[in-house]
């Protein structure tokens, strides 16, 4: 990865961590939060939307680009709600660690599958990302049964993870898509933003589709009554996975950025244990450290 590619997903890992802190001191469900949350990055990007949709022959963008999208967008919602879950049964610095790093393995044996080369160095870090996971939610040594990790927080973690190995291997496939079908006419950045709008309509409509199937309707009031905090939340993600959707335009293999995300892990516990009063324990810095070692690994 390129330096450049590096710097921003940092960023994007910084802001990451600020907007799951907002989803943590949300008061209304999971799904009312990011149902608002969704909306107000989709109205955020639309004008670009159009203005894209007008400057470039949209229609000659195959039906795989389209089901790559929408599968993507699912897996978002997946990845979403269930965080949202998650954070009701246990610490950000707990369960946040688990979310984010897990799928650095599972994206690195999906694109290992799809035929992408990974050096034994990069695997090494894997493992000790693997490792710090497991330490992570101990506040001792003591406590490390099989039976700890047996709980309703972290098996909603466990879902997550899979929602963010799903997208996270889907939209590099899309923006390959979008760089061979529009190469002429458009550049990277201008596609990673206009998929990055498309997705936030796609994880609204699906949200949506949810809750008017389930007859949730108080869902749709409670998301609107928190507009405003979820507006806030709904541009750090935008500008986050828009950071992100870019670095993966300059990147052949997408496990790297997604590795490289996982510097969020830091800033999750620091911002956990500063602002939401967490308790801090050195194993869970142990953990954090090993993280950190298999993500540095991981990108050399």
């Amino acid at each position: 990865m390129s330096l450049f590619a590096v710097c921003l997903v940092v960023i994007s890992a910084f802001l990451h961590a600020g907007w799951n802190l907002l989803s943590k001191n949300n008061k209304s469900s999971g799904k009312a939060f990011f149902l608002s949350s969704s909306a107000a990055a989709s109205l955020l990007l639309t004008p670009y939307v159009l203005w894209y949709l007008n400057d470039t022959d949209y229609a000659s963008l195959s039906l795989s680009f389209w089901w790559v999208l929408v599968i993507s967008g699912v897996a978002q919602v997946i990845y979403l709600i269930s965080l949202s879950f998650a954070y009701k049964y246990g610490d950000i610095g707990v369960i946040y660690p688990i979310a984010r790093a897990l799928p650095v393995l599972m994206v690195g044996v999906g694109t290992a599958l799809l035929g992408y080369h990974l050096s034994l160095m990069v695997w090494v870090g894997f493992g000790f990302i693997t490792i710090g996971c497991l330490l992570v939610p101990l506040l001792s040594l003591k406590q490390f049964h099989i039976s700890d990790y047996a709980n309703v927080g972290v098996l909603w973690a466990l879902v997550a993870a899979v929602g963010t190995t799903g997208y996270s291997i889907l939209d590099k496939e899309a923006l390959v898509i979008l760089a061979h079908e529009l190469e002429t006419v458009t550049g990277e950045v201008q596609s990673a933003i206009f998929y990055l709008a498309l997705q936030f309509w796609v994880i609204f409509a699906v949200i949506s589709v949810y809750l008017i199937a389930s007859r949730q309707w108080g869902e749709f009031s409670a998301a609107w009554q928190i507009r405003k905090p979820s507006a806030m939340a709904g541009a750090m993600m935008a500008t986050t996975y828009g950071l992100v959707l870019y670095a993966m335009t300059m990147t052949d293999n997408v496990s790297y950025v997604v590795a490289l995300r996982q510097t969020s892990i830091v800033f999750g516990l620091i911002l956990g244990v500063v602002f939401l009063k967490e308790r801090f324990a050195l194993t869970r810095c142990a953990g954090t450290g090993l993280i950190f070692i298999g993500l540095v690994m991981t990108v050399i």
